[in-house]
């Protein structure tokens, strides 16, 4: 299956460059404007083109002026992680975001190759559209590993989200987007969580929060969660959730999968791992 966002950057990536070439900065106030090669934190990237970590970066060497390592203000960024990691303060509640892509901006692509983001509260923070951001370990950190916030058309591809102190993967009034190749394993919560509640399924909507429709999750590990592998809340509807795996079923100690929509609601849950529990058995979780 080709992913969404996926086959628009196929069209997109070619003519990356030459668009960014006729596009104006974005407004940049009090902040320090990345450089083509990042060698620290405390930059935010305002013009459209290709950046590169050139070393691995923390966050005692500074933060932008909102408490992130890099920030993305501007659409048409190619971001290479370069397999550099990019590591917080740290702690029992840590704090900071490793890397925030900002709403409105959009058709930005995030190649990590393997760099680990750890110690920030938020890893990597997500709230554009038609993001793609590949192959980022976003472990140890405080509310989420990765957050899409109020975010669309993202395609979230190959993450590990492990150790985190409550979420592996957050889907918060996202939709559109699609979460494949994931492995979100020992999280103190849930692994994958579609919903508006900061402590997992309350079985409501969020006073202020939409919903979050629409949302494809392909292929996961879901191995060891404190609480629910992945859960869907209220709102979560016209989802897809297949092939979420574990080395043994019940490994998560609530529900390995589990959808708080009475009957899954318009929600598909098939071609799931053999025996994973769910909260409604013989139904239609499977």
């Amino acid at each position: 299956m080709r992913n969404r966002v996926t086959l628009l950057f196929q069209w997109v990536m070619p003519t990356l460059l030459i668009v960014a070439g006729f596009m104006m900065p974005a407004a940049a106030s009090a902040q320090t404007a990345c450089t083509p090669t990042i060698n620290a934190c405390g930059c935010t990237i305002v013009s459209p083109g290709s950046y590169k970590l050139g070393l691995a970066i923390n966050s005692t060497q500074g933060l932008t002026p909102a408490g992130a390592c890099i920030e993305i203000a501007s659409s048409f960024v190619i971001l290479d992680g370069a397999k550099k990691n990019i590591t917080g303060p740290g702690g029992t509640t840590p704090t900071g975001i490793g890397v925030w892509v900002h709403h409105p901006y959009r058709l930005d692509f995030l190649g990590f190759r393997g760099s680990v983001i750890s110690g920030w509260d938020v890893g990597l923070l997500i709230q554009g559209r038609q993001i793609v951001a590949d192959d980022a370990s976003a472990n140890s950190n405080g509310t989420a590993g990765v957050e899409l916030n109020k975010a669309s058309d993202v395609e979230l591809t190959n993450t590990t989200a492990e150790t985190n102190n409550n979420y592996g993967i957050w889907l918060k009034q996202t939709s559109s987007s699609d979460v494949t190749n994931s492995k979100t394993e020992s999280n103190l919560n849930i692994g994958l969580y579609v919903g508006c509640s900061a402590i997992g399924p309350i079985g409501a909507g969020c006073t202020g929060v939409g919903p979050s429709p629409g949302n494809y999750i392909f292929t996961g590990n879901i191995q060891g969660n404190t609480n629910y592998g992945v859960a869907l809340d209220i709102g979560a509807k016209t989802s897809i959730i297949t092939n979420q795996t574990e080395t043994a079923a019940g490994s998560n100690s609530k529900d390995d999968l589990y959808d708080a929509n009475s009957s899954c609601g318009s929600n598909k849950w098939f071609g799931n791992f053999t025996g994973a529990t769910n909260n409604q058995p013989g139904g239609c979780i499977k």
